[in-house]
């Protein structure tokens, strides 16, 4: 097991459960995005990371009020806020006393 460190989170890398299907060594550089991690069960977020979830939903948030968007794109964006919706709300579900956030992995 080794320790990847991202922007967007952590990864608890395991090959055989990466998401992103890594070799024994690392994780797969070229499919290791947000979206990927999200879905993977080695990826564990912190308080340390709200700033990039935040940013990203923002940019989708603002992203889908744009009418020249086709559909395909609007679903993509609208996946992109489900998923950072989900990781902020598990931020703050997690949140401990005093603004601390717990040790614990959200779900």
């Amino acid at each position: 097991m080794r320790l990847g460190v991202c922007d967007w989170g952590y990864c608890v890398y395991r090959a055989e459960t990466a998401a992103c299907i890594g070799d024994e060594r690392s994780p797969n550089p070229l499919w290791r995005t947000e979206s990927t991690c999200v879905s993977c069960a080695n990826f564990a977020v912190t308080e340390r990371h709200r700033p990039v979830w935040q940013a990203r939903l923002e940019r989708n948030l603002a992203l889908i009020t744009d009418q020249r968007l086709d559909g395909a794109s609007r679903a993509l964006a609208n996946t992109r806020i489900a998923e950072c919706e989900r990781i902020l709300s598990d931020l703050s579900a997690i949140e401990g006393p005093h603004g601390q956030a717990a040790s614990r992995k959200p779900a």
